[in-house]
């Protein structure tokens, strides 16, 4: 009976360092993708540019808004 118990355990420890050890693989992935993207010279301008064409963007709708509710 114990053997099953020390199987059963140790499956579920091997199931947990594999589930860590993928979740650790991801996150360095997400890492380098993301070093990777801010050392393309262009991201700060797309990303200003974005937040320019957002802003723009939820001005237009608040006067949108606020001509409708007059």
């Amino acid at each position: 009976m114990s053997i099953v118990f020390v199987l059963g355990y140790w499956a579920y420890l091997d199931s947990q360092n594999k589930r860590h050890q993928e979740l650790m693989r991801i996150i360095q992935e997400a890492e380098r993708n993301l070093q990777s993207i801010e050392r393309n010279p262009n991201h700060a301008h797309h990303s200003n540019l974005a937040s320019y064409n957002m802003q723009e963007y939820i001005g237009d709708k608040k006067l949108f808004s606020s001509s409708i509710e007059l």
